[in-house]
């Protein structure tokens, strides 16, 4: 199959959708199907086979992103790729062209449902439950345009269903390419970072915004550091409230206990993540938490806030353990873990089994069985 991928966010930056699109792009590329990326224009980005940039602008109350002008003459060359499936990642300026082309071109549609949009109205200057309506609205709206939507777990289905999305939607979370643990190598990391083999080292990954819930997990820290002074914490990843951080950390006194990496390349998350005794999460805004899924490929238990998003994940017990947002609770489990080697063993071995489970090639397999029930009805 020849298939188009459009997106608000690639290459060279850095977050769940990237991760995301990555991965699958990889797994149908192995399986001998032609992806195409239709993305924004980013400056210094690399020259990329297969992938058409769009001129863009940082969005203006989050620069981090990107609105694209899909107004090209990079579309001349669209109905030459003889596209069979469009999928979009987003339902702002490049997934409102992947509609425009669906429907000129005839072409099966369909649409990933990566972020729950209504958790992160505070970005807007408008009053928030005005941004929330809207964020809504505007997330149904577009997913009944499509032919399919994927959902990433099961609690972003029911939530669109809430929504009146009334288009099919399948759940298939994105799936890890997994590593064999024992070739990932700690010592540039232990170097770069400055690190000590004689502490204990947890980690979380997350872009730095008032959404991903970092003020609970530093709190949380400082209670697991008082109990366990040889603990540190890593924090893998960058954002608008990068600063605020640093004062609260510094407020709480635990500021000298922090790594702060800021944005990481992925060669270097994973040996930091392997070197990890636990991977803590504390966000309640997930559709999958994939982070999570990437710790546990590495043989890291993971500790995480129970809500949506993670709870597909972690809700078994297996390879981890869901906490109430309650910094004492959240705390004590991760200093259980850490003190008993044989819960830390049993968790990593299942952590692996759990990985295993969840593939990016078991998941493109599912993505692909979707592609071809639109494609051909006839096959289903």
């Amino acid at each position: 199959m020849n298939i188009a991928f459009f997106t608000d966010t690639y290459l060279p930056q850095i977050n769940g959708v990237v991760t995301s699109i990555e991965i699958f792009r990889e797994a149908l590329e192995i399986k001998g199907h032609n992806v195409y990326i239709f993305a924004p224009y980013v400056r210094n980005h690399a020259k990329e086979e297969n992938v058409f940039r769009f001129s863009s602008a940082k969005f203006m109350f989050q620069p981090e992103y990107r609105i694209s002008f899909p107004f090209s003459r990079k579309l001349a060359i669209f109905s030459k790729l003889k596209i069979d499936i469009i999928h979009s990642h987003t339902p702002f300026s490049m997934g409102l062209l992947a509609l425009f082309l669906a429907k000129k071109h005839n072409i099966p549609l369909v649409h990933t449902y990566h972020t729950l949009f209504s958790e992160y109205v505070h970005y807007l200057p408008v009053p928030s439950d005005y941004a929330k309506n809207f964020a809504i609205w505007a997330s149904k709206s577009y997913c009944n345009t499509n032919h399919l939507v994927i959902a990433p777990t099961d609690q972003i289905k029911d939530e669109l269903k809430n929504y009146n999305v009334t288009s099919p939607i399948e759940v298939i979370p994105t799936g890890i390419h997994l590593t064999d643990v024992h070739k990932i190598s700690t010592e540039e990391v232990f170097q770069k970072y400055n690190l000590n083999h004689k502490l204990i080292y947890l980690s979380t990954i997350s872009r730095l915004g008032k959404e991903k819930n970092i003020p609970f997990l530093l709190q949380s820290f400082k209670l697991i550091n008082k109990e366990m002074p040889e603990t540190r914490l890593i924090i893998m990843g960058d954002g608008p409230e990068r600063k605020s951080l640093e004062k609260l950390a510094h407020k709480l006194g635990i500021f000298e206990m922090l790594i702060f990496t800021g944005y990481i390349e992925r060669t270097l998350l994973f040996p930091l993540l392997k070197l990890s005794a636990a991977f803590i999460f504390a966000s309640k805004t997930e559709t999958q938490g994939l982070v999570i899924l990437e710790a546990l490929s590495m043989k890291v238990p993971a500790i995480a806030v129970n809500a949506m998003g993670v709870v597909n994940i972690l809700e078994d017990g297996v390879g981890g353990f869901l906490s109430e947002e309650n910094e004492e609770e959240f705390a004590s489990i991760t200093i259980k873990l850490l003190k008993d080697i044989n819960l830390q063993n049993q968790k990593k071995e299942e952590a692996y089994e759990k990985a295993t489970s969840m593939s990016a090639n078991k998941m493109a397999k599912k993505l692909i069985v979707c592609y071809q029930s639109l494609i051909n009805p006839q096959w289903t």
